[in-house]
């Protein structure tokens, strides 16, 4: 199989922190007995993934945009990532990343790393400033019908695509995948259905399993 697209998570794979959301929270101290709540509301199911993201919005509602920018230009890579992701494109994959998280690390990947396509949810911004609003172009447990709109847009078969992520929210991309990888995983079901199952801390496992399967270890 000729592999031709390889589609990342990001917060947890890409990157070291788990979520976007709660990263803000804590880098401004916000991370209070509120935003705990709604997220314990969630996971138990109380309310719905979008009120949770509108109720979290709300939070950061008159922040400057650019604070938020450069409060994420202090998030690191994953060990080796960047040199990892650099050595994939020159082996000739497109690179794609589909996240739940938001914007502002979702750009900063695709201006640093060159990926061809990101997608991923926003705080809306008026002014320079957050409005307090948020929208969804991912919900929880939506992967897979995002990945099918992607594989649409570069013109490839899900067969001929590599997922790598490391949370349950990556199950289902990592169904429609040819070949499936698990960085890091949170999740005992994500890695009882990837082909492989990385458990360093170094993503260039990731990469040489990647090549490794392509044929194509010199690169």
């Amino acid at each position: 199989m000729r592999y031709k697209l390889i589609v990342f998570d990001i917060d947890g794979t890409i990157t070291r922190h788990v979520s976007s959301w709660r990263y803000i929270h804590e880098r401004l101290g916000l991370w209070d007995v509120l935003a705990r709540k709604y997220q314990e509301q969630f996971l138990a199911g109380k309310i719905s993934y979008r009120r949770f993201c509108e109720l979290d919005a709300a939070h950061w509602k008159g922040i400057e945009e650019k604070k938020l920018r450069e409060v994420f230009r202090r998030v690191k890579y994953s060990k080796n990532a960047v040199r990892a992701i650099k050595k994939l494109k020159k082996a000739g994959f497109k690179l794609a990343a589909v996240s739940t998280g938001l914007q502002f690390i979702a750009e900063r990947i695709k201006e640093e790393l060159g990926f061809a396509y990101v997608i991923c949810n926003r705080l809306n911004v008026r002014n320079g400033r957050l409005t307090g609003g948020v929208r969804i172009n991912i919900s929880h447990g939506a992967k897979g019908k995002t990945v099918r709109e992607i594989l649409k847009r570069f013109g490839a078969g899900p067969r001929e695509m590599i997922v790598v992520g490391d949370s349950e929210g990556d199950i289902p991309m990592a169904m429609l995948a040819g070949y499936s990888v698990a960085f890091n995983s949170s999740s005992e079901k994500l890695s009882g259905i990837v082909d492989h199952d990385c458990r360093s801390d170094d993503f260039m496992e990731v990469c040489d399993r990647i090549l490794a399967v392509c044929g194509k270890e010199g690169i």
